[in-house]
């Protein structure tokens, strides 16, 4: 900034003015009335005259010389204090001299005023008022740092020294407000010095050029501006030289002054953790700033990762060929290229992270030195200041952490399914999709791949019951656990073939009206004599209850067994629908249809009392078959179907059924047909508790007496010959579970 300054800044006219006094008695000499005047002069500076306060008149040292008129010397005609009373004189021709200050060879904020006039007293003017104009004498220097900050940044202490003769005095960022004055004419020498903030080493460079003035006059006032920037060619002082106007020079300094380049990875820090198939972490570059154009990058690599060791060595950015290159950059190793122009950059390994791997899971630790040269000073060099091995970069790879397990319900009797791995670490798409599920039949020593992806069935229900199962990625990379496999054992259901029955005697009654002759009833019960874990049971407790007097009709069990007809072996079952019992008056004549229903053969228990009956369904069973067979003879009255069912479930929950009805017939069958129920899975996952198979000689709800033959003749095995009235009879024999899965 640029602003004119009065050097006194107000004319110091002290006391009288002798142009006012021209009625004064003057001596035989006369004299001189003396004043003190400014010179104007133009300069710029912090620490001007003006700043440092202006002098007072009585301040001042006056000096008046009368010239010699002939071969003799001067005289001093005074030589003392400025005084603003008559300073008597002879006549002649005089020179004034008024000073101020001590004209330093050079000291800070010390401005020297000098000013000087010509004056004559004559006969005829034998007194004189003389002004004497002052201004500074000698010259002054400022320094300006324009943007200290970066500076700062570069440099850990800074400032100019000004030299003068065998004196000097060090401007820095903190005098900016003095100025260095020094006598006019000198000869200035200015040197720029700074300490390096990288490495604390010690620089300096004379302040040269053809804008700066060869001696310095008086009154003038050079200003330097220096500006620190981040540099391209090594230029970063821009000096401004003021006098009467602003000059600006550049002053090139030593390259390897500016800051070695600033190398910064991964973020901020030295190493990396990387997790096998995982995606690139945003950092996964390392870049670097220089303050100058990029020289050359050196780089070391050194991979234990067994895909990238042929990579491993040293390599140059300046002197790679086209083909390292091309190899290094089709691994996944972004360079930058050198153009004398680029400050900043990075080698990007963002595709080559995102494929590196560990050993057969065991972790590898892979390294990347960099050294950066910009400014010709490499960014890591030995403690004899040449070029080090760079900055070390570690990638640390570990193994994705994925586990197995596998849930009771898709453990079946011939097959087993592995749940889908849980990942815990790693990309699970990229882990899912190079993934191998094996099973291991003894406790882990061998391992065979499952034959269907997650799952392993078995073509026949093998012995080996208890499996371990794990998962494997890419071959190598086993899950952290291995999870257990145990099959189903398939089972049958108890008295499948219906060979074992037992007929329990109930009682004997008097016939009526045949009171001579005495008869013997029975229940036929679905399973063994003395057994303790009862499976099936009938609803023959309905079809014997009466209300009036026990006859023929009400003692005939609607379940039991036949010897006549059957599929293998020696028995079958028999369940008929029943028009007798359930409490009402039934006789050989009498047939009450409200009455009727359906002959049941179930697992379960079952107890009718008080015209109502209670039933409890199902037995324990820990196996799950895929499909419910039997065989069947059916003969129906009119025209009916029969109904077969079986259930699963855990606890409370169905988890399957299956129920068969034939299409309705009216035709009485004289063969065993085979009927197969493929059960439904609602809940797959889910172990079975229990199972409840039914069957049912009609699947009507409602009668009416066509559908029965009243008092129709029948022979049960030990009670012989018995009459009842008989709906549908159906036969059922050799039962069987089959375990597809």
């Amino acid at each position: 900034m640029k602003r004119t300054l009065d050097i006194l800044y107000l004319w110091v006219t002290l006391l009288l003015v002798a142009a006012c006094q021209g009625d004064e008695e003057w001596s035989a000499d006369g004299g001189f009335l003396v004043s003190l005047g400014d010179k104007q002069a133009e300069v710029s500076s912090r620490a001007t005259p003006a700043e440092i306060g202006k002098p007072l008149a009585e301040n001042f040292h006056l000096n008046i010389i009368k010239h010699s008129t002939g071969t003799g010397s001067d005289i001093t005609a005074y030589n003392g204090a400025y005084t603003s009373n008559l300073i008597s004189a002879s006549y002649g021709t005089y020179t004034l001299t008024a000073t101020y200050g001590n004209n330093d060879v050079l000291a800070w904020d010390s401005p020297y005023y000098e000013g000087t006039a010509e004056a004559e007293l004559t006969s005829e003017a034998p007194k004189a008022s003389v002004s004497i104009p002052c201004t500074v004498a000698n010259s002054l220097l400022s320094v300006r740092f324009t943007n200290p900050e970066l500076f700062e940044q570069f440099y850990s202490s800074y400032y100019v020294k000004v030299k003068v003769e065998n004196l000097s005095v060090n401007i820095t960022h903190a005098d900016a407000d003095r100025s260095a004055y020094f006598q006019a004419g000198s000869t200035v020498t200015l040197t720029f010095h700074a300490t390096l903030t990288d490495n604390g080493r010690e620089v300096s460079t004379v302040i040269e050029s053809d804008s700066l003035p060869e001696t310095y006059a008086a009154g003038t006032h050079t200003i330097l501006s220096l500006t620190a920037a981040t540099p391209t060619s090594g230029t970063i002082l821009t000096i401004d030289k003021v006098e009467i106007e602003d000059v600006t020079v550049s002053e090139t300094i030593p390259l390897e002054w500016l800051p070695k380049p600033k190398v910064t990875g991964f973020g901020g820090s030295n190493a990396l953790n990387y997790t096998e198939t995982d995606d690139a972490p945003d950092n996964a570059a390392i870049g670097y700033t220089t303050s100058s154009a990029l020289q050359d990058i050196a780089f070391t690599l050194s991979f234990e990762d067994e895909q990238y060791t042929s990579y491993n060595g040293s390599y140059t950015l300046s002197t790679l060929t086209d083909d390292e290159r091309t190899a290094l950059e089709g691994i996944g190793i972004e360079l930058p290229t050198i153009d004398g122009s680029t400050t900043s950059g990075e080698i990007g390994l963002d595709t080559l992270i995102a494929n590196l791997q560990t050993n057969a899971g065991t972790t590898t630790v892979n390294s990347i030195k960099v050294n950066v040269k910009a400014n010709n000073r490499w960014s890591n060099t030995n403690d004899d200041g040449t070029q080090g091995d760079g900055e070390e970069y570690t990638i640390t790879v570990v193994k994705p952490e994925f586990s197995v397990s596998i849930q009771e319900g898709n453990m079946w009797s011939k097959e087993f399914t592995i749940d889908e791995i849980t990942v815990s670490t790693g990309n699970a798409e990229t882990i899912k999709s190079n993934l191998v599920y094996q099973y291991s039949s003894d406790g882990g020593s061998t391992w065979t791949d499952c034959n269907d992806s997650q799952r392993q069935a078995f073509d026949e229900h093998p012995s080996q019951k208890s499996y371990k199962v794990r998962a494997v990625y890419r071959g190598l990379i086993v899950s952290n656990n291995t999870a257990d496999a145990t099959l189903e054992t398939p089972a049958q259901l108890p008295n499948s073939d219906m060979e074992d029955w037992q007929a329990s005697k109930l009682g004997t009654y008097t016939g009526i009206p045949d009171f001579w002759n005495k008869y013997t009833y029975y229940d036929f019960l679905p399973y063994s004599s003395g057994e303790t874990d009862i499976w099936w049971t009938t609803n023959n407790e309905r079809s014997r209850d009466y209300s009036v007097s026990r006859v023929k009709v009400t003692s005939s069990p609607c379940v039991s067994y036949s010897e006549s007809y059957k599929h293998e072996g020696s028995r079958s079952a028999l369940l008929y629908t029943s028009g007798h019992g359930g409490g009402y008056a039934s006789t050989s004549a009498v047939l009450y249809t409200d009455g009727a229903f359906a002959g049941s053969l179930f697992i379960g228990t079952y107890s009718w009392s008080g015209s109502s009956e209670t039933i409890t369904t199902g037995h324990s069973f820990t196996v799950r078959p895929t499909t419910f067979n039997f065989w069947y003879l059916y003969q129906p009255k009119g025209t009916d179907q029969f109904k077969a069912y079986i259930e699963l479930k855990n606890g409370d929950d169905i988890i399957a059924t299956g129920t068969f009805i034939p299409a309705s017939t009216s035709t009485a069958g004289t063969s065993f047909q085979e009927a197969s129920v493929e059960l439904e899975y609602t809940q797959s996952d889910k172990k079975a508790t229990s199972v409840y198979v039914q069957f049912l000689s009609t699947t009507k709800t409602s009668f009416s007496s066509s559908d029965f033959d009243k008092n129709k003749s029948i022979t049960f095995p030990v009670m012989g010959s018995w009459n009842a009235h008989i709906g549908s009879m159906l036969y059922i024999d050799d039962l069987s579970l089959d375990f597809t899965k």
